[in-house]
């Protein structure tokens, strides 16, 4: 085994294998040491020597639940994981240096847990919502809450406060939806990431005489709008624009802006869903031989 693998790492120079090896007859296998003698297998809890032992600081600002949850998870992996008592108790023993070297200590009493009527569910207290402030005032309202006697009735309910997500410092940007469009006349009166729509039922609106449109496309709304103001450009008799700016306008060109009215991916779905708009809105700019009756 030791030559092959010598020879693996011999066939490039930019790669370089590493293993575990075993020490004292225990091999390190993801957070757990093995052991094999006679046909008996042992294990024990182990944490590589990378990790440092660092975890969630007792004095951190991290709140109270967090870090306790911490501890308690990493107290119940020593505790699982292996096979013997001997093991587990070695692996207590690490768990406990490993707290007490982040700042914790063991309580010298148990913790009494406040008495609550499991029969009334939160569903049905009213909530009090307020900031979070720190664990202790939580604690303290909680407290107020039963010596006034209305735990049965009342719910804390903490609000979060401003933080790097929920101020959008930090996004996910695969799904990000931007603006593709130079001198977009559809994002504007919508959100950002319209214009690359497909399959949209969509209105165009004058802004000049509030004259509407109503089409549908398959295509990238984008490309759609832009042949609609190419043909106004112009002025293009055959189209619903061009022939608006010529006959409504004198010529005149004219602003537009357009929104999506509806999404439907199925062509012939999206086609009935542009009649009955059509049918609601009786938009001016559309030609009058279209959507003459629906029929279901």
């Amino acid at each position: 085994m030791d030559e092959c693998f010598n020879i693996l790492n011999q066939q490039s120079q930019y790669i370089k294998l590493t293993r575990e090896t075993p020490n004292d007859g225990w091999l390190a296998y993801l957070n757990t040491q093995i052991h094999l003698s006679n046909g008996l297998i042992k294990v024990k809890w182990y944490r590589k020597a990378s990790a440092k032992n660092i975890i969630v600081h007792a004095e951190s600002a991290h709140p109270t639940a967090v870090k306790r949850a911490v501890v308690r998870n990493m107290f119940k992996t020593a505790n699982q994981v292996c096979t013997g008592e001997a093991e587990r108790q070695e692996s207590l023993r690490l768990a406990r240096h490993i707290a007490k070297s982040d700042g914790y200590t063991t309580p010298q009493r148990p913790r009494k847990r406040p008495v609550t009527n499991s029969n009334i569910s939160n569903a049905n207290k009213l909530p009090l919502c307020l900031p979070f402030v720190s664990d202790e005032a939580t604690a303290e309202l909680r407290r107020c809450l039963v010596r006034a006697q209305l735990q049965n009735d009342v719910i804390l309910v903490n609000i979060p406060n401003d933080n790097i997500k929920n101020k959008q410092l930090v996004r996910n940007r695969l799904y990000d939806r931007q603006c593709i469009t130079t001198n977009c006349v559809v994002c504007p009166y919508g959100k950002d990431g319209d214009c690359s729509q497909t399959g949209v039922i969509y209105e165009v609106k004058c802004l000049t005489c509030n004259a509407l449109y109503i089409g549908e496309t398959g295509r990238v709304l984008s490309v759609r709008i832009k042949e609609h103001l190419a043909s106004k450009r112009h002025g293009s008799l055959v189209s619903a624009l061009g022939k608006h700016r010529h006959d409504e306008h004198d010529g005149a060109d004219f602003d537009v802006m357009c929104t999506i009215l509806a999404y439907e991916p199925e062509i012939s779905a999206r086609k009935l869903l542009e009649a009955f708009w059509i049918s609601v809105r009786n938009p001016k700019m559309n030609n009058r031989n279209e959507c003459l009756a629906i029929t279901i």
